[in-house]
C-alpha cells in the first residue's frame, strides 16, 4: 500500500497505480525497458546507461520529469530502464542498494555507478554523466 500513497496520481488502487506505472515508458523514446536478464546483457555492451527505479520511489518519479532532457543532451550513452522490483535479482548481482541509480556500462563491465544518495537532483546527474568518457 505504500507506494499507492506516495503516488502523483492519487491511484485509488493497486492495479490502478500498476497500470499507470506500466504506461509511463510506453511509447517514449528515450530509454528502452529491460525486462530480462538477456536483454541486460545486450544492454550493457555498448555505452549502455542504466538507470535503476521503481514505481513508488518519490526520487524517481521526480527523475522522470527531467529524464527526457537528459537522453537528448547526453547521445553518446544508450539509455536503458530497469525496474527493481522486476528484476531483483538482477539489480543485487549489479550492487544497486538504492533507488535510482544510474550505471555506465562499456563491453559487458559495469565502468561507473551512480548511487541513489547522490542522483537526486538533475545537477547531480548532469555532473556524473559529465564526468563519463564515452
Amino acid at each position: 500500500m505504500y507506494h499507492i500513497l506516495t503516488c502523483d496520481r492519487e491511484c485509488q488502487s493497486v492495479d490502478a497505480h500498476r497500470e499507470y506505472t506500466d504506461n509511463t515508458y510506453e511509447g517514449r523514446d528515450f530509454m528502452k525497458p529491460i525486462q530480462s536478464d538477456q536483454q541486460f546483457q545486450d544492454a550493457i555492451q555498448d555505452k549502455g546507461m542504466v538507470v535503476f527505479t521503481t514505481s513508488w520511489c518519490p526520487d524517481c518519479r521526480r527523475l522522470d520529469m527531467y529524464v527526457d532532457e537528459l537522453v537528448k543532451d547526453y547521445p553518446q550513452f544508450n539509455w536503458y530502464v530497469v525496474d527493481r522490483d522486476e528484476l531483483p535479482e538482477l539489480s543485487d548481482t549489479q550492487e544497486v542498494r538504492g533507488i535510482p541509480s544510474l550505471l555506465f556500462y562499456q563491453e559487458g563491465v559495469k565502468q561507473e555507478h551512480l548511487h541513489s544518495a547522490n542522483a537526486k537532483t538533475e545537477m547531480q546527474i548532469r555532473s556524473f554523466l559529465d564526468t563519463l568518457n564515452a
